[in-house]
């Protein structure tokens, strides 16, 4: 060799002994050497290493041949001994660019001065499972690559190392075999020349480390093959473009050669041709005339099956007709005999209430009795005084005052006579009064009688409110409680139940949406009772779900319906108008359809205003417009309908529910609003009643206090006219009056006066006992009187859902009466087609006679009547025009025809294989880049990990910052002296606070400017270390690795590299370096230090 080699530690190659210990040692070292050689030999890689590396006049190599290690391979020496040429060497020998090693521009400036040509040879170990081809090129790979001065390309040989025969010399081969044992010449991070090295551990700036981790992780090419990718599918697709372009024009030309090589092909048989298709024209004359009877036959079967159809939908409508005339004598049944409870009622009612007459006549005695007796005690009491003035006249009388006497007597006269006249007049004012009273009691009489009604109507209308108020509010905790009671119930067993059929469908309503609230109120009175019913499709779930409804109380009815979904737009009127149908948002197709069959929704319009309504419904000449058989406003007016004509009636709309969705909060405060306005309307009522039954009290009191009146001045009167009698008497009496008969009188009055009283207060006693007994038969006629509303209550709810059946019942009379008209017109229509057929029948008759002139056999059609005269026409045409212009031959025309369709053919299967591989294409891109990316989000978790790794070893701290979106790569790092700093900082704010009363400042992670030189060598190799562990690569070379460093760092970098090659037993490690090395040679580790370049 040219240049000296010492003996490595393994002894493979010369290295010189770089310590001066005895011989001792070395026996020492050699036999644990020996020990480690077997257990390393155990765990050495089996395929990819590099075994040696021989240069023959290439770049300041004579000829030298470097043995390496499996593992560990430093090579030192000083600068220019060609260190560096051996890794230039390794690159170009593994096929990489000369341009990737910078130490030449081309190959020949490789070639040692002097020389013509240079040989590199580099054998590779190809051994385990895993190996290239071992039955081909053996365990051992040898590569051998020429290098020539004249410019000729150089030149590969692959040989088998065991057999030493060549298996190939194509680089591609080669190419072949680094691929499968991953090595990467030209990875700049797997192996670095000195100019790779040195920038970069010079360069920090983020976008360039960001840029040799894509590099070094392959992540760039990889990115660089998938933009090509894209690029090649971009061209691909203009090619298609172009392609699909041109395709038209080569098509219409192959069809106008195609034509032309038919028409020449026909010109030989036109006439026999011509022939054939005027008897197929005959032929087919009649297969149109057969073809429109069968048409006509068709239309005749369809309209009998719909005159059938309609017959059952009569039927139907006329069972539930039926149906709901049951029900209709089952409510009103119920409904008279609630009223019927009410006779009874009335009948237990008259008794008290001919008990309070009998009382109150009792107590009207009783007080006319008070009154006579407060009269006749009174009469009495005068008469006594008057006896006892009697008695003192006639004792002065006969004491001589006789004439004084006398003219007292005519002055009494006088002034009783005064004053019976007085009260004559005031008995015929107070009879007219009665009069007045007696009018007036009875105008009041009857309007107390209004006023009872109006406030027992009130009664009822607050009730209905409190009820449906307490049913919407029942509502709100569960929306189904809206379709009746027991429904909530009724769904979850059926639920749970097997069908015979489907699963029945209910409520409807539940299958409805309104797709504006304002037509709520109309389109709910509308459908009122179809929304609580329930669908099934045979009569034995009927039965079943029956039992489930009588189980939980659910009255919600139930229909079999057909579940067919037909075809019912022909039956909708134009679009310009908004149906029940439109308005509403059905989600079940079978529900829709039974509401149209019941409801005919699909024909009853709506519109906002009453008069836009009757300008539509007589805009059809006076009529109704198509398929519209009512018209319904928004504030809840029918107008006209098939039954009622043009005329507009107010509909009875029903109380709004939440069965159509909406907000039931806005409803129920609605209703009690209602409420409020009804109770307060009732309460007016009760006062108007009270108010009533206060002036008849006041009216008759004042009947009876004038009659009261009457009778004292009647009694008045006749005291007066009885006392002008005895006064008269007195006057004409000349003989002396008998005291002693006037004291015996004055005693018998004494008498009945005493009598009186007892008799008064005994008749006060049966009058208190009177009043108690007419305040318990009030309370009793109450209570009945309640239970009478409660039984008229319950008498009119079945009433008004009668009425509402009997509604029902009219529509389904009024879809009667439209079935009818619609099967008469069906008929009219069949008898029509009948007709027709007759007349078609004939002609079919007459075309075959005409045809079998031509043909007497039947012939087979090719193409309908038209186009055959057209091809007639056309053959004829085409003859003429062959037979004028064509100058070629049959079969040049054939070729020529031929050239294009193949032509035609051959793009058409290229732009559709093309077109095919571009969509794999796209989609494995898409699949390549996910993968891309997953690939990338991999490297970068693993190269931070092995990063801080690597950085704690030394005592560091850091972290690598990658930011994918702006490509660039920031490492963190925190020497150990900034650890320290930073507990010591910690432990001082821990202890108390600075003078200035700040805490102590916490250490950031520094970037790789603030390092210093050694710093920033050793972060770079931690880096470069990282990389490496997140790559997968047998070979990993780095030339002058530690030219940066300080010795410190330094010496760390080398034992982190010893420990990198020690656990990662399947790498081979190659590092140049023109410094003393720090370690020592072992069984893993190899030192090659190359003589002194000569001078």
């Amino acid at each position: 060799m040219s240049q000296s080699q010492e003996p490595a530690g393994n002894g493979d190659l010369a290295m010189q002994s770089q310590d001066s210990d005895n011989e001792t040692a070395r026996t020492n070292v050699t036999r644990l050497r020996g020990k480690q050689t077997r257990q390393a030999l155990a765990a050495e890689p089996e395929f990819g290493i590099i075994e040696s590396i021989e240069l023959v006049d290439f770049m300041c190599h004579e000829k030298t041949v470097v043995n390496l290690t499996p593992r560990l391979n430093f090579i030192t020496g000083q600068n220019g001994s060609g260190k560096s040429a051996i890794l230039t060497a390794l690159i170009v020998a593994l096929g990489g660019k000369v341009s990737v090693t910078n130490r030449a521009t081309s190959l020949k400036d490789l070639i040692r001065g002097g020389r013509s040509t240079a040989t590199v040879r580099i054998k590779l170990r190809n051994r385990g499972s895993e190996a290239y081809y071992p039955d081909k090129y053996g365990q051992i790979i040898v590569i051998e690559r020429q290098l020539n001065s004249s410019g000729t390309a150089s030149s590969y040989k692959i040989s088998n190392g065991d057999t030493r025969s060549v298996v190939s010399r194509k680089k591609e081969d080669v190419v072949n075999i680094t691929d499968h044992m991953g090595i990467q010449v030209d990875n700049p991070i797997n192996i670095l020349s000195q100019d790779a090295a040195r920038e970069f551990l010079s360069k920090t700036n983020p976008d360039s480390m960001y840029m040799f981790f894509l590099k070094g992780t392959q992540l760039f090419q990889l990115s660089e093959d998938l933009e090509s990718v894209r690029l090649a599918i971009a061209r691909a697709e203009s090619s298609i473009d172009r392609k699909k372009e041109v395709l038209p024009e080569m098509r219409a030309e192959k069809k106008r050669w195609e034509q032309h090589y038919e028409d020449m092909r026909q010109a030989r048989d036109i006439s026999a041709r011509l022939n054939s298709l005027g008897q197929q024209m005959a032929w087919a004359l009649v297969e149109e005339a057969e073809a429109e009877v069968g048409q006509v036959d068709e239309e005749i079967e369809v309209r009998r099956k719909k005159v059938a159809l309609v017959d059952e939908k009569i039927d139907s409508e006329n069972t539930a007709i039926q149906e709901i005339e049951q029900q209709v004598r089952q409510m009103q049944e119920q409904a008279e005999s609630q009223l019927a409870q009410i006779t009874p009622l009335q009948e237990e009612r008259s008794a008290p209430v001919s008990a309070i007459e009998q009382i109150k006549s009792d107590l009207r005695v009783f007080k006319q009795n008070e009154i006579e007796i407060n009269t006749e005690a009174r009469r009495i009491r005068e008469r006594i005084d008057s006896l006892n003035k009697e008695i003192d006249a006639e004792r002065a009388r006969l004491q001589g005052t006789d004439q004084a006497g006398k003219e007292r007597l005519r002055s009494t006269i006088a002034s009783l006579e005064e004053s019976v006249k007085e009260e004559e007049a005031r008995i015929a004012q107070l009879q007219s009064d009665q009069q007045q009273y007696e009018q007036q009691s009875k105008a009041l009489t009857d309007s107390k009688s209004e006023n009872n009604r109006t406030a027992d109507k009130a009664r009822t209308i607050v009730s209905r409110t409190k009820a449906n108020l307490e049913d919407l509010k029942r509502q709100t905790a569960n929306r189904l409680n809206a379709f009746g009671r027991g429904v909530p119930e009724a769904l979850a067993l059926i639920k749970k139940t097997q069908w015979r059929g489907m699963r029945p469908v209910g409520p409807i309503g539940d299958c409805i949406k309104l797709r504006d609230r304002r037509w709520a109120p109309v389109i709910e009175t509308t459908l009122d009772k179809s929304l609580n019913s329930f669908l099934v499709d045979s009569h034995a779930d009927r039965v079943t779900l029956d039992g489930i409804f009588r189980r939980v109380g659910c009255q919600s009815r139930i229909i079999i319906c057909n579940t067919e979904l037909f075809d019912y737009s022909a039956g909708e009127p134009s679009t310009e108008y908004m149906t029940m149908l439109r308005a509403l948002d059905i989600s079940n197709e079978v529900v829709k359809r039974q509401l149209i069959n019941l409801n005919r929704i699909e024909q009853v319009i709506l519109v906002e205003q009453r008069a836009l309504g009757d300008k539509i419904m007589s805009s059809n000449n006076g009529g109704f417009p198509k398929n519209v058989i009512a018209c319904l406003t928004v504030d809840g007016y029918s107008v006209g309908s098939r039954s009622g004509g043009l005329s507009t009636q107010a509909m009875n709309l029903v109380r709004q529910s939440s069965r159509l969705g909406g907000d039931i909060t806005a409803v129920i405060q609605r209703e009690e609003q209602q409420l409020v306005t009804q109770t307060r309307e009732l309460e007016e009522a009760k006062k108007l009643l009270d108010k009533a039954d206060y002036e008849l009290k006041s009216l008759q009191n004042k009947h009876q206090a004038a009659a009261a009146t009457v009778r004292k001045c009647k009694e008045t009167i006749n005291r007066a006219k009885a006392e002008i009698e005895k006064t008269r008497d007195l006057l004409r009496s000349n003989e002396p009056t008998k005291v002693a008969g006037l004291e015996a009188e004055l005693e018998t009055f004494t008498s009945q006066l005493e009598l009186i009283q007892t008799q008064f207060r005994d008749h006060h006693l049966l009058q208190v006992a009177k009043k108690e007994e007419l305040q318990q038969h009030e309370s009793d006629i109450a209570l009945i009187d309640r239970k009478i509303e409660t039984v008229r209550a319950k008498a009119e709810s079945l009433r008004q859902n009668a009425d509402n059946k009997s509604s029902e019942s009219q529509r389904h009379a009024e879809n009667i009466e439209y079935y009818r008209s619609k099967r008469v017109k069906l008929e009219e229509a069949a008898q029509h087609l009948v007709q027709r057929r007759n007349e078609l029948q004939q002609k079919v008759d007459e075309v075959t006679v005409d045809a079998r002139k031509l043909s007497e056999e039947r012939v087979h059609v090719e193409h309908p009547a038209n186009r055959l005269d057209r091809m007639i026409t056309e053959c004829r045409a085409r003859l003429d025009e062959i037979e004028r212009t064509s100058s070629m031959s049959l079969a040049e025309v054939s070729e020529k025809a031929q050239n294009h369709i193949d032509a035609y053919n051959k793009a058409k299967d290229e732009l559709r294989t093309i077109t095919r591989l571009i969509s794999s294409l796209k989609s494995a891109h898409q699949m390549r880049l996910q993968m891309w990316t997953q690939f990338r989000d991999s490297m970068t978790m693993r190269t931070k990990m092995h990063f801080t790794t690597l950085l704690q070893r030394r005592g560091y701290a850091g972290k690598l910052d990658f930011d994918h979106s702006q490509r660039t790569l920031v490492p963190k790092v925190k020497t150990d002296q900034d650890i320290v700093s930073e507990r010591a900082s910690k432990g001082a704010s821990n202890g108390g606070r600075s003078q200035n009363g700040n805490s102590g400042a916490s250490y950031q992670r520094k970037d790789t400017k603030s390092l210093s030189g050694g710093e920033k060598s050793f972060t770079t190799i931690c880096l470069l270390l990282a990389l490496w562990e997140a790559m997968n690569c047998p070979v990993r070379a780095l030339d002058e690795f530690d030219v940066f460093m300080d010795a410190a760092n330094r010496a760390i970098a080398m034992n982190m590299m010893v420990g990198s090659a020690q656990s990662k037993s399947e790498t081979q490690f190659i590092l140049i370096t023109p410094q003393d090395l720090g370690v020592k040679p072992s069984e893993i580790v190899s030192i090659l230090r190359l003589a002194p370049p000569k001078r």
